[in-house]
């Protein structure tokens, strides 16, 4: 990987290499285009990569992923032609959760699903088993609109027609009548930056499941290792990554995209361009509003981002292996989510003590490799506001350490046996990834804007979006699936053409 482009002209030139990117960019390579990745950061993958302290390797965004083997991730690999290259790991549990009177941990699989939450809630057995048939149905329903050629076609699925306008808490509702029982079993909502209350039903229904219908997995070494299998796939087709050099401009004149002006100074043209970086900086700072009919930045402006994060990566000689501690543990100090995610909301005004939810990652349970002989590294996850009221500099000990003290509850001792600890803002995702107030997941994943996502097409001509800030939305296989889509879009209009 260089650092200036070898060519002036590209048949596509692709802004940021995050999976969305990457993944576009190694389909159109596929197809015979001659393709140009540039990247602002020193290393590929956006939220993807991962990063080394003292002998330990840490993920900094990506902690599981579903389907790898059997799935659409497996076909979206499959697609790039990447079939068996990465060292995936299945995991035997889904997650584990802490709640104040349950604790709970989830194998693998459909039954595993049913028989936990049974076994949990036993008088509202035939309602979970209902519950989960009805989640499988729209499972498979947005699996079929997902590989239809006309996905409109697909609306008028019974489940679709049935869910499209409901969310996650109303669909939970209609089967279950314990209170406890609907929300514990939400308890994946950690993963999502919404709450079920506001959260679409189809979304839901269908991120729980494929964890498990096509199982999860971790990437043996960390999930850079996607990341860099999908550069080294682009310049095995011909392609370019170019890290350490940021876009300053797209050029844009006659409402077309002619290229793009890069920090070392180069002008590159092509007549597509690709922007998997923050969409509002894309309009605002690289393009400049004025090229956009004025309809298309109200729709914009009308949008909401989606939360931050604060991170605690740490190393510890605590024998964790010997805890019966998960891959993944969702840690809530209260059953409410909407009460839970309205105090991360208002963390401003409620500051570090008001964190009350945690996502406990522990990787190097299945992949030693990840920290020296007899440690382990953990990673300690919530969201977060932005702004905070004060400088992150002089928030940030006091995050770090009430995320410590609240994983204690899960990891006693923990606070004790800090072989390595450095944490991360929401500044910190802003300043590695460009994403408009360190936004995790591009746009709100909310029921009203997961079906109002700004499409790929933008009304300049040549100009397109992949990524979270676009169809379908955030997490690794949609950024993904959002590549390959747009790709086949550009494929079948050129031989439309």
């Amino acid at each position: 990987m260089a650092r200036r482009p070898k060519h002036d002209h590209y048949d596509v030139i692709v802004i940021g290499s995050g999976m969305g990117g990457l993944g576009t960019a190694a389909y159109l390579a596929q197809a015979g285009y001659k393709v140009l990745v540039v990247e602002r950061h020193y290393r590929a993958g956006g939220y993807t990569h991962s990063f080394r302290r003292h002998q330990y390797t840490f993920d900094a965004g990506v902690r599981i992923v579903a389907g790898a083997e059997h799935g659409l991730l497996s076909d979206l690999l499959e697609a790039a032609g990447l079939t068996g290259k990465l060292p995936f790991i299945r995991l035997d549990e889904v997650y584990a959760a802490w709640y104040p009177e349950h604790q709970f941990t989830v194998p693998r699989q459909v039954q595993g699903l049913v028989q936990t939450y049974t076994d949990l809630f036993p008088e509202q057995e035939p309602n979970i088993k209902a519950l989960v048939a009805e989640m499988e149905a729209v499972y498979e329903a947005m699996i079929e609109m997902i590989h239809a050629r006309d996905p409109f076609q697909v609306l008028s699925n019974p489940m679709i027609m049935k869910y499209r306008s409901l969310t996650f808490h109303e669909m939970l509702h209609s089967f279950l009548t314990d209170e406890q029982a609907i929300y514990t079993f939400a308890a994946l909502c950690g993963y999502y930056g919404t709450s079920p209350k506001t959260g679409s039903a189809m979304f839901f229904a269908y991120a729980i499941m494929s964890y498990f219908k096509s199982e999860i997995y971790y990437c043996k070494g960390g999930f850079q290792q996607m990341a860099n299998a999908f550069v080294e796939r682009i310049e095995s087709l011909g392609g370019e990554v170019c890290l350490s050099n940021e876009v300053q401009q797209i050029v844009v004149e006659d409402k077309q995209v002619k290229g793009v002006r890069l920090q070392t100074g180069e002008y590159v043209t092509a007549p597509l361009v690709v922007c998997n970086g923050d969409m509002l900086k894309m309009i605002h700072n690289l393009v400049g509003e004025e090229h956009f009919p004025s309809r298309y930045i109200k729709k914009i402006s009308k949008l909401a981002v989606a939360f931050s994060a604060f991170e605690v990566f740490i190393g510890t000689d605590l024998p964790l292996e010997e805890m019966g501690l998960a891959h993944e543990t969702f840690l809530y100090t209260d059953y409410n989510y909407e009460k839970l995610y309205d105090n991360h909301h208002n963390l401003k005004e409620l500051g570090a003590e008001g964190v009350c939810m945690l996502a406990i990652s522990i990787p190097s349970l299945v992949d030693p490799s990840l920290a020296p002989e007899g440690k382990k590294t953990i990673a300690l996850t919530t969201f977060a506001p932005y702004d905070i009221g004060e400088p992150w500099a002089d928030a940030k000990p006091k995050f770090e350490q009430a995320l410590i003290k609240l994983a204690e509850k899960v990891i006693p001792g923990l606070s004790e046996h800090l072989d390595f600890v450095e944490s991360g803002t929401p500044l910190t995702m802003e300043r590695f990834t460009n994403n408009s107030f360190g936004s995790i997941y591009g746009w709100n994943q909310n029921m009203e804007q997961m079906i109002s996502r700004p499409q790929h097409e933008t009304p300049i001509k040549g100009l397109h979006v992949a990524g979270h800030w676009t169809d379908p939305g955030g997490g690794v296989v949609s950024v993904l699936l959002s590549g390959y889509k747009l790709s086949q879009k550009i494929l079948t209009k050129e031989q439309s053409s």
